[in-house]
């Protein structure tokens, strides 16, 4: 009996703490690309937005405890111009502990966020 119940909850423990980790990046990568997006969308000048807005998916992923992702920032539309809308996708890869050979699984947000009708043109 022994035997058997460390048999199933070794695995069972590994399982809940992998799900855990991968849960864990998404909300950081959820989080991380609607801060983004916010900050995007409200910067006075493209430039700026491109560069405020990664800094402060950096800023969302570092509370995590995330040091790795991808952001890629897309203007539908002309960038920052009134009615258009910006899209933001956060990519994180979450390495599985325990497993030989840096295996990971890539979790992905996309946020889209629209710009204000009635704000000045950059």
């Amino acid at each position: 009996m022994l035997v058997l119940g460390v048999g199933l909850l070794v695995p069972l423990l590994y399982g809940a703490l992998s799900v855990m980790q991968v849960q864990a990046a998404s909300y950081a990568a959820t989080s991380a690309a609607r801060e983004a997006a916010r900050v995007h969308v409200t910067a006075a000048g493209p430039t700026q937005a491109r560069r405020l807005a990664r800094r402060a998916a950096s800023i969302v992923l570092a509370d995590a405890g995330i040091r790795a992702a991808s952001v890629a920032i897309q203007c539908v539309g002309r960038c920052l111009a009134p009615g258009s809308r910006t899209d933001v996708t956060v990519s994180v890869d979450v390495a599985l502990p325990l497993l030989p050979g840096r295996r990971s699984v890539r979790v992905s947000a996309v946020e889209s966020m629209p710009v204000d009708r009635f704000r000045d043109s950059p």
